[in-house]
């Protein structure tokens, strides 16, 4: 299995097919170099939310906007998972579950295929500021790809309570962030570089959002640690 990562940088669109274009050509792009399975990174969905003119609303209306957006963003994914033959883990968004909001992300099949892992533990902003939900349990997801498993962001920094499933069945665990700083990015690779001496003893491959700031996300550039093989992109 040959996976792709990107640091993506959401930023506005004047149009939808302004995104479009944006999308097939990072996947046609990864697609032409071999890779079986493209990882966005967390909160790359609320690209979806950056369409028109740019403005600004606060952290609940944020989660609110990429709600509203997300059957177009996952329908936007499973038509290039299909197009390109690959298996695509969408960067994750704001969805609507019931009443509640939660920060989810979407892996789509070249068949049609969809299923989704919900973010387990939330950090204090997304609590407070963006009114955010926990996610009910980890999903181990059995693919052509293989048995895998997703953490998002802060998930991967808790093997007992989030990433157990993963390892204990040895599955591929994959890890999309958003770090808020280049320290912050750095530290995290660090901790990831750790990963099978905290308990992760399966294969794991994470990455974060490309350098941008919009409220509430405010990211920075980052590598794939050096003892993966991995394409990046």
């Amino acid at each position: 299995m040959k996976i792709a990562t990107s640091a993506y940088r959401p930023e506005w669109h004047a149009t939808w097919s302004s995104l479009e274009m944006k999308l097939t050509g990072w996947v046609s792009a990864a697609a032409g170099q071999g890779a079986d399975l493209l990882v966005f990174p967390e909160y790359g969905g609320c690209e979806a939310a950056l369409i028109g003119t740019p403005n600004d609303c606060l952290p609940a209306q944020w989660a609110g906007r990429m709600a509203d957006a997300a059957e177009d963003w996952i329908a936007l994914h499973s038509d290039l998972a299909a197009q390109f033959g690959v298996h695509i883990l969408a960067g994750s968004l704001c969805v609507r579950d019931g009443a509640r909001m939660v920060n989810r992300s979407y892996l789509l099949g070249p068949s049609g295929d969809a299923v989704f892992q919900d973010k387990l533990i939330l950090t204090p902003y997304e609590r407070r500021e963006m009114q955010l939900s926990v996610g009910d349990s980890v999903k181990l997801f059995d693919t052509a790809l293989g048995r895998l498993g997703i953490l998002i962001c802060y998930d991967s920094e808790f093997p007992l309570q989030a990433a157990r499933p993963i390892t204990d069945c040895r599955a591929t665990g994959l890890s999309p962030k958003a770090t808020q700083t280049r320290r912050h990015g750095s530290l995290q690779r660090s901790i990831l570089r750790l990963s099978r001496p905290l308990g992760f003893r399966g294969r794991s491959a994470t990455l974060a959002t490309g350098p941008n700031r919009i409220r509430g996300f405010k990211t920075s550039p980052w590598r794939p640690s050096p003892d993966l093989r991995l394409n990046y992109w």
